[in-house]
């Protein structure tokens, strides 16, 4: 009796050790279903992404090309701008001084003129 009893107590002992045994793997299995299912959506997600980088990369390549070019063109806008306040500078130099020496002799001669009239009246 006292060796069936041994028995019976090594039975619940591996029995009671197994429960928890058992619990670990379950909690593993699950483990690996998770851990497999994230790879599988980072996978499906790496799929995606290196087009779409690839895509922008040439995107941003075609804007630093049009950038390029829109400097250019504001580069010439601005020389544009710069020559033709020079021309207004030269062109308003060359025009006032005798318009306003032709608007002193109006005056003048208008006064002359007045004069003139008033001697004859």
């Amino acid at each position: 009796m006292i060796a069936s009893l041994g028995g019976w107590a090594a039975i619940i002992i591996v029995g009671v050790a197994a429960v928890p045994l058992l619990l670990l793997g379950v909690v593993f299995l699950q483990l690996f279903r998770v851990l497999e299912a994230t790879r599988m959506i980072i996978d499906d997600i790496r799929k995606e992404t290196v087009p779409l980088l690839s895509e922008v990369k040439t995107t941003v390549s075609g804007v630093n090309r049009e950038l390029d070019r829109v400097d250019g063109m504001l580069e010439s806008a601005g020389k544009i701008v710069k020559n033709a306040e020079r021309l207004s500078g030269v062109i308003e130099q060359a025009v006032s001084s005798p318009l306003i020496k032709l608007a002193a002799f109006g005056a003048g001669a208008s006064k002359a003129f007045r004069r003139l009239r008033k001697e004859k009246d």
